[in-house]
């Protein structure tokens, strides 16, 4: 109705274009009249917020148009503007129903085609901000018009043109729509077209057209669309800069600013040092800057257009692996550098650039000069920028620079300072920045180089953390290639060193589907596939499936021919080692003689194309295997060659070297022992390097377990080495065990020296050493990494005085005999050489061929014995068929072992009457260790003269080295600071456990123990006991333990014990909290300096579990004695209630005296008994024989 606003727009959009049509006839009073006026007010209020009536806006805009002409000039100037305002959104809806199409005079439609691109610029922007597709869509049609409608000669076309392709790659960033893509490129090439050759714009226009053409190369892998966008950004670096006027004015403006920087610095120099100076100072330095500022344009401008051109190169070098393109890359980044006066930060950029591209050539070519250089050039920006975020990026790139050079050294502390420098990196950039991912690869990259050489698990699964989260941030195929490459290294070195196969499945995936997104003819494919090649070896080894093993062939062959189309210096060599892997593997299965022989030839030719010493090392000793498996006499001298090489060879991890000393050792045995026993015995002191204290406990386990035997195979073959005199052989052999054994526990009693030379003479010295310990025991991590380093240090420094040259080093030969002082030694030797016994007296050390004595039997021993233990318990078992099982052993190993040490000792009998019993300490080490040494012999005959057991003839104690027992002495010797106290921690039903695993006897024990105690701490279980005599009790839990042990003297535990087979320092007693035990692992910072005696009632306490840590004597005995008990009474098995109770009823009884306990005694209180439980069952040996005493 005409009432209503509809109505109303149609009238008066009937009456305006009425009085237009009448202009040609009745002239421009139609439109300039009042009513006329009247009306287009009117009207435009009425459309004003519809945008979309352009039908209406049309017609309005020529009213305007109508009245320009008329109008003053003023006037006429916001009248055209006007009409141009209501034209532009008739111009951008395109044609309509309403509106087919427009027609306006030229000079008009031009201001209209700049209003209209300010506009579409503006919804571009916002679109592109807010991630709005539709926006940008519209922007992008708004666009087109807009280039349709521009003549072809207009200055402007070039820059709608560009606007154009911004907006469709924006757009095609958001829907990935081929079309679009094709759209921004199509564009990009049409605005480079139409603009002059020296235009500075052409030169932007060919930098986008480079990422669009990159952007495409991703999507479709064509290698045209790479090619040209390298071509791109190399027409952009030959665009000419600019040199007009305004140059010439900038510059000459410039050389005043530096004018007035230099008379500053003159200034500055003339006021000395002080505030003033400061100031001039400063005043230079901004005047310096501005200088620069303003004089940097065309220098910057060119510099950005050869960065580009070098950065396209650069790009095609990590798809294609050609190394012209690189060649080229690096020449482009250094014309960029060349002559500029660009500011410290822009520069700072190109030279890390630079020196990225270097980091890379090296990698390939392992030219040294490059490596020189590209550390230097990152060290030049990191010092040069200002910016904070730069310098993070780029002390993330110089952690890479050095973890490449420190990889191939195997230089562990060069892979420190790199994963510290990658973590600070991380640290500074802020949350979410683009460089996050690479700086997090890196540092995982640097984890897993770090994991490689220490063992460290915590490393290890912070690599597989970082791997996941920075190879999800890249779309790039390159840098994404890389990412998953080092996520699965990563994730294969954890499941390596967890033992757990299944964490190998979602790496394999990973793999795949990395592979599968890599085109043919990628250089990427081949890091992927050599690879998945490794992981699927892995998981064929830990599982077994045949398909495993040769999907890994065929991969393998895959990676070899994808590398061989290009090939690198280095991963030509990864190439081939990983394929000669699987096919050494396959001969094995199948016998099959090509397999070998292939499996020889990709090691030979691979081992020269390694550039890592890890992976020359590896690719040594696996060609030596296969050399010898295919058994030519020249197969085999060269085998040895090889793994002679690789044992001495300083460049490589110390854990390669051990194990191809091993392997060397073992062919040469026969042929060759002095040189086999050279290789082992340089093994052997490589041993603490695979240990380095900064590890966690279990790592360093992990580490030292992959070489248990190593120094009794060392010191057999010592001994079998005719070329030394016996006397040289038998010492030799004896410092070999000290070093090679128990290597855990030497290191840790380095940092429980006595300081009391040190102190006295070097106050400062020794309270830092005593600092360093304690951080060492405490710490783990990047803390404890420099508390080694520092603790390192702080040793040298104290051999350097005088008089400390052996301060903390392994015990001389000469100490070790002056150790047989105080009763003689007997060091035990079972290797798959030979087997013998070290006597060592004052007068030296002897040695006693046990010819009878073979590891094998000795392995079997061990097993039968263990057995039978188990069987005196098995209510399903004969005890007495189990107890015969025991005394029958125990006589074979005093025949075979025990007697002709002791004999050669001059024990070859019972000594008279009267006559104290000889004191002999066993060092049995590794499986005989898992013996009673103590208890070997004939027991249950007639008392005599010749009675034939160890404990007739000598007083035995235990130590698992003679430097450990020269600690025990140190600590025996030196004077209690604290009058004389008692723990007693007693524990007859351990929560979680079943009630039949009550010890009956606990209650009176403890009562026992604390009335014959001093001052006696207790700590037991609510109940245990009742009335006057029950007094004040703490709850034994492990935290009461550990607080009360450094105010006790004697602790006495009597309470439930286990072994754990799997990992000997979580041996435990069990408490009231079963959560937390008292592990080998929770004693071990504990260093108490009044302790003296420690007491275990419990089972298996000297006991080592398993057989990968024999030589460790990881057991809580020793534990206890490392925590400074230079006496500790241990079992090797399960203890009798009744039995436990006796035998400590009788001990201390005999430690006794009128001035109290006197540990001193311990170990001939426990012998004397023992012999007593021992004389009432005779033929029971399981109910004694466990019993032992370990110390000074």
């Amino acid at each position: 109705m005409r009432g209503e606003p509809v109505g109303e727009r149609e009238d008066l959009l009937d009456a305006l274009w009425a009085r237009l049509l009448a202009i040609p006839e009745e002239g421009f009073d139609q439109v300039m009249a009042d009513e006329a006026l009247a009306q287009v007010e009117r009207l435009t209020a009425l459309v004003k917020a519809d945008r979309d009536d352009v039908k209406a806006r049309y017609c309005l805009g020529w009213i305007y148009l109508s009245r320009y002409p008329g109008l003053p000039e003023e006037e006429a100037r916001i009248v055209l503007a006007e009409a141009v305002s209501l034209f532009v959104p008739c111009f951008l809806k395109g044609a309509t129903p309403d509106l087919p199409a427009i027609s306006l005079p030229e000079a008009v439609m031009l201001r209209v085609l700049i209003s209209a691109a300010l506009h579409t610029a503006v919804l571009a922007q916002e679109s592109k901000e807010a991630a709005d597709p539709d926006g940008l869509a519209t922007a992008a049609t708004h666009w087109k018009r807009i280039v349709d409608a521009t003549p072809p000669d207009d200055h402007d076309l070039p820059s709608y043109l560009h606007h154009l392709g911004t907006t469709l790659t924006g757009l095609y960033r958001l829907n990935e729509d081929p079309d679009t893509l094709d759209g921004a490129i199509d564009a990009f090439e049409r605005a480079s077209a139409v603009m002059a050759t020296d235009d500075p714009q052409r030169a932007v226009a060919l930098g986008s057209l480079r990422d669009a053409l990159r952007l495409r190369y991703a999507r479709t892998k064509a290698a045209a669309d790479l090619d040209a966008s390298v071509e791109a950004a190399r027409r952009a670096a030959d665009v000419p800069l600019s040199s007009d006027t305004g140059d010439r004015n900038r510059a000459r403006l410039a050389d005043q600013l530096r004018g007035l920087a230099d008379m500053f610095q003159k200034n500055a120099e003339g006021e000395g040092e002080d505030d003033t100076s400061e100031v001039y100072r400063e005043l230079g330095r901004q005047f310096r800057q501005k200088a620069a500022d303003l004089g940097s344009d065309d220098d910057l401008r060119g510099a950005r257009r050869w960065e580009s051109y070098a950065s396209a190169l650069e790009y095609r070098f990590d798809l294609r692996s050609d190394l012209e393109s690189l060649d080229a890359a690096i020449s482009a980044y250094e014309r960029a550098l060349e002559g500029t006066a660009t500011g410290e930060d822009e520069r700072a950029e190109l030279t890390n650039s630079l020196a990225v591209a270097l980091t890379k050539r090296f990698l390939q070519t392992s030219v040294p000069a490059d490596q020189a250089r590209y550390t230097e050039l990152i060290r030049q920006s990191l010092a040069t920028t200002t910016d904070a975020v730069d310098a993070a990026r780029y002390r993330g790139n110089l952690a890479v620079a050095l973890l490449v050079t420190s990889a191939q050294r195997s230089d562990l502390e060069g892979v420190d300072t790199a994963v510290d420098m990658a973590r600070q990196a991380l640290a500074d950039l802020p949350p979410g920045h683009p460089a996050e991912a690479d700086v997090r690869s890196g540092l995982s990259l640097g984890l897993r180089f770090r994991s490689q050489l220490i063992q460290s698990l915590a490393d290890a699964q912070e690599a597989v953390e970082l791997g996941q989260a920075s190879a999800s941030a890249s779309e790039d195929l390159p840098t994404q290639a890389q990412r998953v490459a080092n996520l699965a290294f990563s994730q294969t070195l954890l499941a390596q060193r967890t033992l757990q196969p299944a964490g190998l499945d979602p790496a394999i995936s990973v793999g795949r589907a990395a592979v599968a997104a890599c085109p043919e003819g990628d250089s990427t494919r081949f890091l992927l596939l050599g690879h998945l090649a490794q992981l699927l070896m892995m998981r064929y080894r830990a599982e077994g499936q045949p398909a495993d093993l040769e999907d890994a062939i065929g991969t393998g062959r895959q990676a070899l021919a994808a590398v061989s189309a290009s090939p690198r210096h280095g991963e030509l060599g990864s190439a081939l080692l990983n394929l000669g892997i699987a096919l050494q593997t396959r001969f094995e299965q199948e016998s099959d003689p090509a397999d070998l022989d292939q499996a020889i030839e990709c090691f030979r030719k691979g081992r020269s194309s390694l550039p890592i010493p890890a992976l020359q090392v590896a690719c040594m000793a696996l060609l030596a295997s296969a050399l010898e498996t295919r058994g030519t006499r020249a197969d085999r001298a060269s085998a040895v060659r090889l793994l002679t090489d690789a044992a001495e060879g300083e460049e490589f991890p110390p854990t390669a070297r051990i194990m191809a000393a091993r392997e060397g050792a073992r062919l040469q045995a026969a042929s060759s022992r002095p040189a086999a026993s050279d290789l082992l015995g340089e093994a052997v002191l490589l041993l603490p390097r695979v240990v380095p204290r900064r590890l966690e406990r279990d790592d360093q386990q992990y580490a030292i377990s992959q070489f248990d035997g190593l120094a009794a195979d060392a010191a057999a073959l010592t001994l079998a080495d005719r070329t030394l005199p016996p006397g040289m052989r038998a010492v030799r052999a004896l410092r070999l065990l000290e070093a090679g054994r128990a290597v855990l526990l030497s290191q840790a009693l380095e940092t429980r020296t006595d300081l009391t030379e040190l102190g006295s003479e070097h106050r400062e010295l020794a309270d830092r050493y005593v600092a360093l310990c304690t951080e060492l025991e405490r710490g783990s991590g990047t803390a404890a990494d420099r508390t080694a380093r520092a603790f390192a240090e702080l040793q040298e420094q104290i051999r350097a005085l005088p008089g400390f040259a052996s301060f903390g080093l392994p015990t001389r030969g000469e100490d070790l005999v002056a150790q047989a002082r105080g009763g003689h030694l007997v060091v035990f030797n079972v290797s798959r050489y030979r087997c013998d016994a070290l006597v060592v007296t004052p007068k030296g050390v002897r040695t006693v061929r046990l010819r009878g004595l073979t590891y094998d039997a000795v392995t079997r021993m061990v097993d039968v014995f263990q057995q039978a233990l188990r069987d005196c318990t098995d209510e399903n078992s004969d005890p007495r068929t189990a107890q015969s099982v025991l005394a029958r052993i125990l006589r074979y190993l005093h025949h075979r072992a025990t007697y002709p040490a002791l004999a050669a000792l001059g024990h070859d009998g019972v000594p008279r009457k009267g006559l104290p019993l000889p004191r002999v300490w066993w060092a049995p080490g590794g499986r005989l260790g898992q013996l009673p040494i103590h208890a070997a012999g004939y027991h249950g005959l007639t008392p005599g003269r010749y009675r034939w057991a160890v404990m007739d003839r000598v007083i035995s104690s235990y130590t698992p080295t003679i430097g450990a027992l020269q600690h025990a002495r140190q600590r025996a010797a030196r004077a209690p600071s604290l009058p004389d106290r008692a723990l007693v921690v007693a524990l007859a039903t351990t929560p979680g456990l079943p009630g039949t695993a009550r010890l009956a006897a606990v209650a009176k024990e403890a009562a026992l123990v604390r009335g014959l105690l001093p001052d006696p701490v207790l700590l037991c279980e609510p109940g245990l006991f009742t009335g006057p005599s029950a007094g004040a009790a703490g709850l034994p839990t492990t935290t009461n333990v550990l607080e009360n042990l450094p105010g006790c003297t004697i602790s006495h535990f009597v309470c439930h014990g286990t072994s754990d087979p799997a990992n000997p320092s979580r041996s435990r007693l069990i408490l009231q909290d079963p959560d937390t035990p008292l592990t080998v692992s929770a004693l071990a910072p504990v260093d108490i300096g009044n302790a003296r005696l420690a007491y275990l009632s419990a089972c298996s306490t000297a006991a080592t579990a398993g057989t990968e840590l024999l030589d460790e004597s990881i057991h809580l005995t020793s534990a206890f004695q490392l925590a400074g008990f230079p006496h500790v009474i241990g079992n090797l098995w399960e203890a009798s209630d009744g039995v436990a109770q006796r035998i400590a009823e009788r001990f201390y009884a005999g430690i006794t005296t009128r001035d109290g306990p006197d540990p001193g005694r311990s170990a001939a209180s426990l012998h004397n008994a023992v012999q007593e439980i021992r004389s009432d069952n005779p033929d029971h040996p399981f109910l004694w024989a466990g019993y032992l005493h370990a110390g000074a």
